[in-house]
């Protein structure tokens, strides 16, 4: 996901204008580009914390470093904040409960709901999700590192044996689209274009009083 940061259009038209008739007009990148940034930098805790608010997501898996920030410079006069990343696995990333001995594994991705059971009805048959340790060895057979997961039986396609279902991976959100469900539903856009106007018009005040 990819955030621009920039003015609208009437907010440059008419902070130029006030600091060319104050005969300012040679500060109007730097005025622009300090707000700008300034705003970047907002726009990045709003969304880390907005992430962490909304969503069970583990510190270890989202870290607010995870939003690349790219300043405004002559070049590019709107700064970019960018998250990426694949889903993220249930288990190395939200809020999850094993298997049971009759109920399958439970995730709980939104802060406050109920663990949801994981698991999927195929063929009459109910597949649960389940948690199982995958563990790496070398080539003599000691395992050099292992990690859980919660992963759940894929209907109908067998293992090389043919004995039992292939496992896959349970994942939910990844960074991105958690940032972007964020980002639409807590309104941010138009928050980060209020506090462009208003970082834009202080910073002008600030040149045209002599204190920047």
């Amino acid at each position: 996901m990819m955030i621009k940061v920039e003015p609208y259009k009437a907010t440059l038209d008419a902070i130029e204008e006030r600091l060319t008739e104050m005969g300012k007009e040679s500060n109007m990148h730097n005025v622009m580009k300090k707000a700008i940034n300034e705003v970047a930098g907002v726009g990045k805790d709003l969304i880390y914390t907005g992430v962490k608010g909304r969503y069970t997501i583990k510190s270890s898996a989202f870290k607010k470093s995870d939003i690349v920030k790219k300043a405004t410079s002559s070049k590019h006069p709107g700064a970019t904040l960018t998250i990426k990343g694949e889903s993220i696995g249930v288990k190395e990333g939200y809020q999850s409960r094993k298997n049971g001995k009759r109920k399958g594994a439970s995730a709980a991705i939104i802060k406050g709901s109920t663990a949801k059971e994981l698991k999927l009805t195929s063929g009459g048959r109910a597949y649960k999700a389940f948690l199982v340790t995958f563990k790496n060895r070398d080539d003599d057979g000691n395992i050099i590192s292992e990690h859980m997961s919660i992963v759940q039986r894929v209907p109908g396609e067998y293992m090389k044996n043919k004995k039992k279902e292939k496992i896959k991976k349970m994942v939910s959100l990844s960074k991105a689209k958690a940032a972007e469900m964020v980002y639409e539903k807590q309104g941010l856009c138009t928050k980060l274009q209020e506090e462009t106007t208003y970082r834009m018009l202080k910073h002008m005040n600030a040149v045209i009083g002599g204190t920047e």
